[in-house]
């Protein structure tokens, strides 16, 4: 996989459960992305984020505001251990499941 794009959705794929993970930062030296676990989000965080799915500007503003939040846990992943999440069709792009 290529590394991702800051706000694009990846799962952890060497874990059972496939978590996802919001990219909010991408080290191209490394080949590794630093992320946070949506179920770790905000409801609140969790329904910006849907309504930025094609908005490209807005998701970055939304990410940038995630990155910022002292609260929030962190995950440096390698590329190699991520895939780009798809949902299926007849799932919201983003669950609010497990959201705060």
């Amino acid at each position: 996989m290529t590394a991702p794009d800051v706000g694009n959705l990846v799962v952890l794929t060497d874990l059972d459960s496939d978590p996802r993970l919001l990219v909010t930062a991408v080290d191209d030296d490394t080949d590794d992305v630093t992320g946070v676990l949506l179920a770790d989000l905000a409801a609140e965080t969790i329904h910006r984020l849907e309504a930025s799915m094609d908005d490209h500007q807005r998701r970055q503003q939304v990410t940038t505001a995630v990155r910022r939040a002292d609260e929030l846990m962190t995950f440096r992943v390698p590329v190699d251990e991520l895939r780009r999440w798809d949902p299926p069709a007849t799932e919201q792009p983003v669950s609010t499941e497990g959201g705060r």
